[in-house]
C-alpha cells in the first residue's frame, strides 16, 4: 500500500514537472536553443510519466469493456507519444558530449545562421570516407533544422555525379553557398567557420574596398614578402594557418577578404586624390613622413566625409603638417613609447594589455588586446560637431618612455594614456558630410606576429567595419590563421603562478600532514 502511494506521488510529481518545464520552455527564455532544452526536459518527464502509467495496466484484462478501455489507453499513449515526438522534432535540441565539441556548430556559424532574414542554400559535396566531412554534414543538418532560412543539402560526390557536374565541382568536400543569385564556393574544407564566413560573403550586395596607403615603407604589398597557406592538425580538427613575415599584415588582409571585402594599394606620393571606390582608406605602419600635398589630400578626403584609419608606430615621424591635420580634429600624436607596469602581456612591460573599453560599436564583444610598444595620443579638447571616444587606454601606473626618435631626460609622468581614439562628425570649417577617423598609436598590434593574440584581430577588423559603416551583417570573430594560444596579462600570470606553483603544492603537503597525524 505504501509502495502504491509513493508511486502515485511520483507520478503527480512527474506531471507537475513536465507541465512546469513545458511552460518555462514556451514562455521563459528568449533564446530558442535554450527554450528547446527546457522542452526536451519536459518531453523526458512526460515519457517517464507515460511509462509509469503504462505499468499500471493489468497484463490480462477480462471483459469486453475492460479490453476496450485498455486499448483506448494504449492508443492514447501512442498518440501522445507521437505528438510529443513531432513537437520534439519541431523544437530540436542538440547535445554534443564529445570533449572537443566535434558535433557542435562554432559560435560564428550559430551567429550567422541565427541572424538570417533571407533564404540561403548550402550544398556540400562530401567524401563519405572522411570522418571530418561526415561530422560537418551532421552539424549543418542540425543547424538547418533549427534555422528556417538555411537550406542544406549533403551530396556524396562519388554518387551525385550529375549534380557535381552542374555545379562544376571536382574536389571532395566542396561547399557551395547561394543566396539571391549570388554564389560563393570553398574547395576542400571541413572547417565550419569557413561556412559562416562564406554565408556572410554571399549576403553582401556589394564588395567594400579598403585602400591601403603605400609609398612610406608600409608593409602592405612589400616586395619580397612570401605568404604560405597551410593547415595544422589539432584535437578539434584541421586549422588553416599562415606563414608570413612577422611585420606584414597578411592575416588582416585574409580576415577582411573572408567577410567579403576587397583591398588594393593606394600610392599616396603619386596620387592626386582618393579614388571614389575606396570605402575605407588605411595607412598602417608608415616609416617616412608625409609630403605637404599628401596631408592636403587626406584633409580634403576627411572634409568630404571620408573614412580614414591611421595606425602609427613610434618610428613614424609626425611632421608639423601631420600634427596640424590631427589638431583640427582635436588630436595630437605623442612621442615615445607607453609602458604599463600593471597591465602588460608576458614579461614585457611595453606590450601593453587592455582589457576594458569605452562602449562603442568597435569595442563591442572584444576581450583582451595587446599593443606592442605603442605611442600615446592626446586629446586637445572638445571640438564642435565632432564626437571623440577613447577606445583603449592604459592604467594609472603607466608612463611614457623616450623612443628611438625622441630622447628625453625628464622624469616620466605617470597616468593613463590613450592608445586608440575614434572620431565622428563634421570636419571643421567646411565639412559637408560626416567623416570617421580612427587613430591608433600602434600598428604592430595588427601585424602578423600579434594579430592572433587574444582580440587583436577582432579590434583591427571591427575598426575597418565601423569605418565602412558595415552594420548589416553580424560581427564575427575573424579567423587568425594560427593555432590558438592563451594570452595572459602580467597580473593574471602572477595569480596563476601563486595558485599552481605555491598554493597547490602547499595544499598537498598540508593534507598529507593531516592524514599522517590522524593515522598516528
Amino acid at each position: 500500500m505504501a509502495l502504491r502511494s509513493a508511486r502515485s506521488w511520483l507520478e503527480v510529481a512527474l506531471f507537475l514537472l513536465a507541465l512546469m518545464l513545458a511552460l518555462v520552455g514556451s514562455f521563459g527564455p528568449s533564446d530558442e536553443s535554450v527554450a528547446n532544452v527546457w522542452l526536451f526536459a519536459a518531453w523526458c518527464a512526460a515519457l517517464l510519466l507515460l511509462f509509469s502509467l503504462g505499468l499500471r495496466l493489468p497484463r490480462y484484462v477480462g471483459g469486453r469493456l475492460a479490453r476496450l478501455a485498455a486499448g483506448g489507453i494504449v492508443l492514447t499513449a501512442i498518440g501522445l507519444g507521437f505528438l510529443a515526438n513531432v513537437a520534439l522534432y519541431r523544437h530540436d535540441a542538440h547535445f554534443d558530449l564529445t570533449m572537443e565539441g566535434r558535433y557542435s556548430a562554432p559560435p560564428e556559424l550559430q551567429t550567422v545562421a541565427g541572424s538570417l532574414d533571407r533564404e540561403v542554400a548550402v550544398t556540400y559535396f562530401y567524401n563519405s570516407q572522411d570522418a571530418d566531412a561526415l561530422a560537418v554534414t551532421d552539424v549543418l543538418a542540425a543547424v538547418a533544422r533549427r534555422d528556417r532560412h538555411l537550406r542544406f543539402r549533403a551530396l556524396d560526390l562519388d554518387k551525385e555525379l550529375i549534380a557535381a557536374r552542374n555545379y562544376g565541382v571536382r574536389l571532395y568536400n566542396t561547399l557551395i553557398v547561394e543566396s539571391d543569385g549570388r554564389r560563393t564556393e570553398i574547395d576542400s574544407t571541413t572547417d565550419l567557420r569557413e561556412v559562416a564566413f562564406a554565408i556572410e560573403r554571399v549576403l553582401r550586395e556589394r564588395t567594400p574596398a579598403v585602400c591601403f596607403v603605400t609609398g612610406h615603407g608600409e608593409p602592405y604589398g612589400a616586395p619580397g614578402s612570401h605568404v604560405h597557406l597551410g593547415h595544422t592538425e589539432t584535437v578539434s580538427g584541421s586549422i588553416p594557418t599562415v606563414e608570413a613575415p612577422p611585420a606584414g599584415i597578411d592575416r588582416l588582409q585574409l580576415a577582411i577578404e573572408a567577410i567579403g571585402y576587397s583591398d588594393h594599394a593606394l600610392t599616396m606620393p603619386t596620387a592626386s586624390g582618393i579614388p571614389a571606390d575606396c570605402a575605407v582608406v588605411a595607412d598602417i605602419a608608415p616609416r617616412s613622413a608625409y609630403a605637404p600635398d599628401e596631408v592636403r589630400i587626406l584633409r580634403d578626403y576627411l572634409a568630404g566625409g571620408g573614412r580614414l584609419l591611421l595606425m602609427y608606430d613610434p618610428e613614424f615621424p609626425a611632421t608639423a603638417e601631420t600634427q596640424a591635420l590631427l589638431g583640427e580634429a582635436g588630436l595630437k600624436l605623442g612621442d615615445g613609447i607607453v609602458v604599463d607596469p600593471t597591465n602588460h602581456a608576458g614579461a614585457e612591460p611595453d606590450n601593453v594589455a587592455v582589457a576594458y573599453y569605452q562602449p562603442h560599436p568597435i569595442t563591442d564583444q572584444l576581450a583582451l588586446t595587446v599593443f606592442p610598444a605603442p605611442r600615446p595620443i592626446r586629446l586637445l579638447g572638445h571640438k564642435p560637431d565632432i564626437q571623440a571616444i577613447v577606445l583603449a587606454s592604459t592604467s594609472q601606473d603607466s608612463y611614457v618612455r623616450a623612443g628611438a626618435i625622441t630622447a628625453s631626460t625628464a622624469t616620466p609622468t605617470r597616468g593613463p594614456a590613450a592608445l586608440a581614439v575614434a572620431l565622428q562628425g563634421n570636419w571643421p570649417e567646411g565639412g559637408k558630410n560626416q567623416f570617421r577617423l580612427v587613430l591608433i598609436g600602434s600598428a604592430s598590434f595588427a601585424a602578423n606576429a600579434f594579430f592572433p593574440y587574444a582580440s587583436n584581430g577582432g579590434l583591427a577588423v571591427s575598426t575597418i567595419r565601423w569605418l565602412a559603416g558595415d552594420t548589416g551583417t553580424p560581427k564575427l570573430k575573424p579567423m587568425a590563421y594560427a593555432v590558438p594560444e592563451i594570452t595572459l596579462t602580467h597580473r593574471e600570470m602572477q595569480i596563476t603562478f601563486i595558485l599552481i606553483e605555491i598554493l597547490l603544492p602547499l595544499s598537498v603537503v598540508l593534507f598529507g600532514v593531516m592524514v599522517w597525524r590522524r593515522r598516528r
